[in-house]
């Protein structure tokens, strides 16, 4: 299980897909693609994580979608971590089972490529905050509602 400092999110491919970590199946798509590549560390915040993509501060905040997340967990991910993600266990459920197990005492976990976070409501906001060019610095997903600080 990955410390809350530790968080990271790699994004080898650019193209995050996010949703219920309980439900992520092979033809899930990208919300986002375009993305720089490489790791990011994520930071928990209140209500959910918040990933830094640049040093470079959001000037301006927009969210993107409402995810439906019913397990109470949101997941964040690379296109490129969904294939084995979902190749886990011999039924779609295995893959989150096996994930809630890393949880522990903790509300964030980094697995299998997957970045998760606990958050117990019913939907999930994913935002981006963009920097003084126009270009994406943050991404957030909020179980409050909340869109960045």
């Amino acid at each position: 299980m990955a410390l809350v400092d530790d968080l990271q999110l790699e994004l080898p491919t650019g193209a995050l897909i996010a949703g219920d970590a309980a439900a992520l199946f092979a033809d899930a798509r990208p919300l986002i693609e375009g993305l720089p590549t490489g790791g990011f560390p994520a930071t928990r915040v209140a209500g959910g994580l918040e990933v830094r993509l640049t040093d470079a501060g959001p000037v301006d905040w927009a969210e993107l979608a409402e995810l439906a997340t019913p397990s109470g967990y949101a997941a964040l991910l690379d296109a490129a971590a969904l294939a084995e993600y979902t190749d886990l266990g011999d039924e779609p459920v295995d893959e989150f089972e096996l994930l809630s197990e890393r949880f522990g005492d903790g509300d964030a976990v980094v697995f299998q490529g997957v970045l998760a976070v606990r958050g117990g409501s019913g939907k999930a906001r994913l935002s981006v905050g963009r920097d003084a060019s126009g270009g994406i610095s943050r991404i957030a997903l909020r179980f409050d509602g909340g869109r960045g600080e």
